[in-house]
């Protein structure tokens, strides 16, 4: 066997999840050959067994997703319950931060738990770079004093086969999926607006071929073996949008488990609209039309990163201690604050990234290919 890494991934249920893992060992495929890639599920804490395999390694790689986040170790990635017993250097990759604002100014008070600074100064003293997703990650890491990082974007962001392609706009949008977003679950208003962008989608592709796009198992049995009983109202929201999809006679499909289900759905389709951050990355990955509505600091991490057609949901989320001791009590004030001009605002970015010739798009394309040398950088910076 060839030297080796362990990833340490996150894939439960959520499609977005699945596509970083494929993505990323297409990655070391190409970039580095010389190395084996094993992969470790990052909830799990390390038994002997594994800690052996570890040991063994080049290096751990804790890969992707929003798991730059205060309490990351050891909630995010379990590890063992003494950091000094990893002896291999340890890195991190694509990682972005957690952000219901997702304000740039937060990233000036962004706060890690003591534990999760052991693990990244673990990682700074490792001398190895550690990838984030997006520069409000990257100054999150800064204003905590880690000047080691480098945006490559997320894995997912790089299809290899598309790469030496440009976008290719369509003469005419045949059919269009939308993403449904997931600050719905707790607020009435970002309910309301998804409903309302969904029948302006329908109504303004009237020939398309329309459907929702789910990336989170709608079986309450895959979602109680993914997640245990933390999904419940999480489901039972998704349950009641479903019965409303059903009752307007609009098509939805559930593409969650799987990166193979994401990658033919999006494939697929002309279009995207909707909330899910990596169909979005995946959708301008091989250069096809994308518009993302930003719903929390995911979103706002893609348009620094990227750019393209990014459409404001919210214009602030009430937090203030009041408001929550009100809402716990009361449910109201809602926590979002949406915006009401976003289906309007969407109509008008699509019609012109049509009469443009895709302006936005074919930016993003060119900013994938610019953080794509930062990507190729950093992984031959690995041991």
């Amino acid at each position: 066997m060839k030297p080796y890494y362990v990833l340490l991934t996150g894939s439960k249920n959520n499609a977005g999840d699945f596509l970083i893992k494929h993505r990323a060992k297409s990655l070391f495929a190409s970039k580095r050959p010389d190395r084996e890639i094993i992969d470790f599920n990052a909830w799990e804490r390390f038994d002997q067994k594994r800690l052996e395999v570890i040991n063994g390694a080049k290096a751990l790689l804790l890969v992707g997703g929003p798991s730059l986040r205060y309490d990351m170790y050891p909630e995010i990635y379990r590890l063992t319950g003494d950091l000094s017993d990893i002896k291999v250097p340890v890195s991190l990759m694509g990682v972005g931060w957690k952000s219901v604002t997702g304000r740039w100014k937060d990233t000036y008070s962004y706060s890690f738990s003591e534990n999760s600074i052991q693990l990244l100064e673990k990682a700074a003293q490792s001398g190895l770079p550690v990838s984030v997703r997006d520069y409000h990650s990257l100054n999150s890491l800064f204003f905590n004093g880690f000047t080691n990082g480098i945006m490559t974007g997320c894995p997912a962001y790089y299809d290899l086969s598309s790469l030496a392609k440009s976008p290719e706009i369509p003469p005419s949008i045949q059919k269009v999926g939308f993403s449904l977003g997931v600050s719905f679950v707790k607020s009435p208003g970002m309910e309301r607006q998804m409903k309302r962008q969904i029948i302006a989608c329908r109504d303004h592709f009237e020939t398309a071929e329309f459907q929702v796009l789910f990336h989170h198992s709608l079986t309450p049995s895959v979602t109680k073996a993914a997640y245990g009983g933390a999904m419940s109202e999480h489901l039972d929201k998704h349950q009641q949008f479903v019965q409303w999809l059903e009752r307007e006679n609009i098509a939805y499909k559930d593409i969650s488990g799987d990166a193979q289900k994401l990658i033919e759905t999006y494939s697929s389709v002309d279009l995207h609209i909707g909330y899910r951050v990596h169909a979005h990355i995946f959708m301008n990955s091989i250069g096809k039309l994308s518009l993302l509505f930003s719903e929390d600091g995911r979103a706002s991490g893609s348009r620094g990163a990227i750019g393209g057609m990014v459409v404001d949901g919210y214009h602030g989320v009430r937090n203030g201690i009041l408001a929550k001791a009100s809402r716990k009590l009361t449910g109201w004030p809602d926590r979002f604050i949406s915006n009401r001009y976003s289906t309007k605002d969407m109509l008008s970015m699509l019609e012109y990234e049509i009469y443009s010739g895709g302006q936005r798009t074919l930016a993003a394309n060119s900013a994938i290919h610019q953080n794509y040398y930062q990507m190729t950088r950093y992984l031959k910076m690995l041991p």
